[in-house]
């Protein structure tokens, strides 16, 4: 075997070697891209689902501001990985909706909770968002502050979601005129704030709920004592009716008494 042809069978391997090798290394950036537009839409998706069903009461603005912007910036990496033109519909649409709810004076109706798996169902959803902030504080999509302060919202809604079902269940019963029901569930609704009555994020909570209570409390008492003066009016009157009647049977030859 000459040199020549020992050269040219080495370029072959180093050829074939160098193919295989620029073919593994382009299938493992379309497999590192097929992997990185799945991560972006599963985060699209998990971002959605706060959005969409976290209560109105349970997410202030700025977090809702933050989670809208926050699924902006995942479609626009996702654009730059897989351009799309309803992917990009998406992302302008999105854009509107954060401009105007940025805007918007407006306060979201609070959603009532009526339920006790709706309780559990929140939960989680807390649980969850928590993994979330973690998530992006690692990824510095949020500051740590930030973090900090929604995860003391956070704790606080744990227990304020079981206290509202409570305050709900007590306003049904005070306009069905359960007074002393509506009473029993709106102390209910207070203990369920016990764990975090001394944080900041309770205290409003607990005043209104206390003035409720109070009010309620008034009102029942009032009930009662115009029952019993309603009652004892009756008593009085029933007895005078008596005594008169009384009169009129003993009065002498039965004679008619001309208010009878």
């Amino acid at each position: 075997m000459t040199a020549m042809t020992i050269t040219v069978l080495i370029l072959l391997v180093v050829g074939f070697v160098a193919l295989v090798v620029v073919m593994q290394l382009k299938e493992q950036a379309r497999l590192d891209k097929l992997r990185k537009i799945a991560e972006l839409n599963n985060k699209i998706r998990q971002v959605r689902r706060y959005l969409d069903e976290t209560p109105p009461q349970y997410q202030p603005k700025d977090m809702r501001l933050w989670l809208i912007s926050r699924k902006i910036k995942l479609y626009e990496q996702l654009l730059a990985l897989q351009p799309d033109k309803t992917m990009s519909r998406r992302h302008d649409n999105l854009v509107e909706e954060l401009q105007r709810f940025q805007d918007s004076k407006q306060k979201r109706r609070a959603k009532p909770i009526n339920d006790e798996l709706m309780i559990l169902e929140i939960r989680r959803l807390f649980e969850s968002f928590k993994s979330f902030l973690i998530a992006s504080k690692k990824e510095r999509t949020i500051s740590g502050d930030v973090v900090h302060r929604y995860n003391r919202l956070l704790h606080f809604y744990h227990f304020k979601v079981s206290s509202d079902y409570h305050a709900y269940l007590a306003r049904q019963a005070f306009l069905s005129g359960q007074l002393d029901t509506s009473i029993d569930l709106y102390k209910e609704s207070l203990n369920q704030l016990n764990p975090v009555k001394e944080t900041i994020e309770a205290q409003d909570t607990i005043s209104r709920l206390k003035d409720l209570l109070h009010e309620i409390i008034e009102d029942t008492a009032l009930q009662k004592a115009e029952q019993e003066m309603s009652k004892h009016e009756d008593v009085k009157r029933e007895a005078e009716l008596d005594a008169e009647w009384n009169n009129y049977i003993e009065g002498s030859d039965f004679q008619t008494k001309k208010r009878f």
